[in-house]
């Protein structure tokens, strides 16, 4: 059985405003945490800062969802752990090119809008400094693939995002893969997706654009049409659940790399 204790979900905030009501809908009995992304910090970055804070905590599952993931069922989260489990499997998550008529990207990589981690066992051999090495394009990846099925376009060059070293590394180094099939466009909504279990049912809606919720109109009313179908329009999480991490240094940090950089380059 999945020990709820020792799951958590781990949401990258660029909009807190969404957050304080998606999040009432995340599955109950997990421990739930925010890395405050509103300074910058994301992607890779964020899976880099997640590992350095959580590899001691207890914690065997971590799954990765943003502020705009709309769970149906979150209870359904522990049937896909179990899933994982029983099948040996380390990773899941929806490809980021070839399922998603907006994203056709590489096809192995998995977008972070939502992702599921054998945590304890990854964080194991989890080195940063070789991660960031594994952003490049390893024909080897690709081989034997029959790509054939998946309903859009796709790249298996790309990297788009800089965050695919920690999938490629993963790759290599043997841990097992579960593909999420999704569906898109999602009745009139042409961006959304919904996520689906591996025997095909619903687990959660995902909307995009969280960094736009009431910066642009447009998108604002738009998940707010969302948060309405969802009957979570006038909720709040109760933020006294929630964890709350922010890396104070981590803009510092990121501009003394850019110089650092640059002076490579000029000497």
């Amino acid at each position: 059985m999945v020990d709820k204790n020792k799951i958590a979900i781990i949401t990258t905030v660029a909009s807190f405003k969404l957050y304080t009501k998606t999040a009432t809908l995340f599955p109950k009995g997990t421990t739930k945490i925010v890395i405050d992304g509103t300074q910058g910090m994301y992607g890779i970055d964020s899976i880099h800062y997640m590992f350095r804070k959580l590899k001691n905590k207890g914690f065997e599952w971590i799954i990765m969802a943003d502020e705009d993931i709309f769970f149906y069922d979150s209870e359904l989260i522990f049937d896909l752990i179990q899933h994982m489990k029983s099948n040996d499997l380390d990773i899941c998550g929806v490809r980021d090119g070839g399922m998603i008529g907006h994203r056709n990207n590489n096809p192995e990589a998995i977008n972070t809008f939502f992702s599921v981690l054998n945590f304890k066992k990854i964080a194991e051999k989890y080195d940063q400094k070789e991660i960031m090495t594994y952003q490049r394009y390893f024909p080897n990846l690709y081989q034997d693939k029959d790509y054939a099925a998946l309903p859009y376009k796709y790249d298996v060059a790309s990297l788009k995002e800089p965050y695919y070293c920690f999938y490629f590394w993963a790759h290599h180094k043997g841990y097992k893969f579960l593909y999420l099939d999704t569906i898109n466009p999602v009745g009139e909504d042409a961006i959304g997706n919904i996520i689906l279990l591996p025997n095909g049912q619903k687990i959660a809606f995902h909307s995009w654009y969280a960094r736009a919720y009431e910066v642009y109109e447009d998108q604002t009313l738009r998940i707010g049409g969302f948060l309405k179908d969802f009957k979570i329009n006038d909720m709040t999480v109760d933020w006294a659940t929630v964890t709350v991490m922010k890396d104070n240094l981590h803009n510092w940090k990121k501009r003394f790399r850019k110089i650092i950089k640059k002076l490579i380059r000029t000497s």
